[in-house]
């Protein structure tokens, strides 16, 4: 997985910086999405590797896909993609790539598992110390995880605030292990 991102990496950079210089980053979005949707289904994925297709002809079906939604700026990236055999790579580009969008536009994709389901005015406290924390307008996503005993497990970007009862209880059980 990290190589993926490693490799993917640079042409999340240079599609975003495109993107932002056409003024064109949500349009580059929404097509990344698809393209990338469309490499994780197994059958088109599996049609698309055949080995008797082109480069030319893999770009021929992305078009396909995208539709109306195809531009001439999209068909070369795929092109430059197709020529390099990283078409793979469109998850992680995708991903990558809202990553860069997000902190170009100051946000920050927030995940909140609760134990417990969480009410709005809950929610709203923890966004709000959230962005405080960050320095950055968050967008919160909450699911419930019953595993987690009691407390929260906070996703934001790469950082990990685990503040669970069940990682309460694994490092004392490490500690009196030790």
């Amino acid at each position: 997985m990290a190589e993926l991102l490693t490799l993917a990496r640079p042409y999340a950079k240079a599609a975003f910086a495109y993107a932002s210089e056409q003024g064109a980053t949500d349009n580059w979005s929404n097509a990344l999405q698809v393209l990338s949707a469309a490499v994780q289904d197994e059958a088109f994925s599996a049609y698309l590797n055949r080995p008797e297709l082109t480069p030319a002809e893999q770009v021929g079906l992305f078009a396909k896909v995208l539709g109306e939604d195809q531009t001439q700026s999209v068909s070369n990236f795929l092109t430059l993609l197709a020529d390099n055999d990283r078409l793979v790579l469109l998850p992680e580009i995708a991903a990558e790539y809202e990553l860069l969008k997000s902190q170009n536009n100051n946000t920050l994709e927030v995940q909140i598992e609760s134990a417990f389901p969480i009410d709005a005015k809950q929610e709203h406290i923890l966004a709000h110390a959230l962005e405080k924390r960050f320095n950055r307008t968050v967008h919160v996503t909450v699911s419930v995880n019953p595993a987690l005993i009691a407390g929260v497990v906070i996703h934001a970007g790469d950082q990990v605030i685990d503040d669970s009862a069940l990682n309460k209880l694994e490092k004392m059980r490490t500690r009196l292990l030790a």
